[in-house]
């Protein structure tokens, strides 16, 4: 597991057997004796991606004002995001092949997204259009838009994150009833 993660975090889109076995030290024949095929060996590497990453996923504040709810929210995916950055773009290459990965990754959004809801309730209740601004928040606040403005537009990680707390921000001011 650790081996197919480090790969991954090294930028090998898709390990094989091979490469895990040389990373490993173990042979090949000896991982197909522990794992009965790739995907095994791919469920528990998201496991164990989870289980390093989960006490990143923290709790938010629910109260206070909107800009410090803001902050807190994008402070923690900045760091969510950085950290799980390498094993996420290969895992996104890897999920069209594996549903254990495809279900890592959906749970993974999910969270997010409940994480939003709660944190920014007051806002949404507040809207006449909840569903919609939390649909637009999740996207805002997505690993996606995060990898976009780090990777292709080369943003810093703070600027990345005053450019997200920005969008945050616009769309629940724009939301508030008149």
């Amino acid at each position: 597991m650790e081996a197919i993660l480090d790969l991954l975090k090294e930028g090998h889109p898709r390990p094989t057997a091979q490469q895990v076995s040389d990373r490993s030290g173990i042979s090949i024949r000896s991982i197909f004796r522990l794992f009965d095929d790739m995907e095994s060996l791919h469920r528990l590497a998201v496991d164990r991606q989870l289980a390093l990453v989960r006490p990143l996923f923290v709790d938010l504040p629910v109260e206070g004002s909107v800009g410090e709810r803001v902050a807190a929210l994008v402070e923690n995916r900045a760091e969510v995001y950085e950290v799980i950055a390498p094993v996420r773009r290969s895992g996104i290459n890897l999920a069209s092949r594996s549903p254990a990965i495809r279900r890592g990754l959906t749970e993974a959004d999910r969270f997010c997204r409940r994480q939003l809801a709660d944190v920014f309730a007051p806002e949404l209740s507040l809207s006449g259009a909840a569903p919609e601004l939390l649909d637009a928040l999740d996207a805002a606040t997505s690993w996606e838009t995060w990898e976009r403005l780090r990777s292709p537009q080369g943003l810093s990680p703070a600027r990345a994150g005053r450019t997200m707390a920005l969008t945050v921000t616009a769309l629940l001011t724009a939301s508030e009833p008149s």
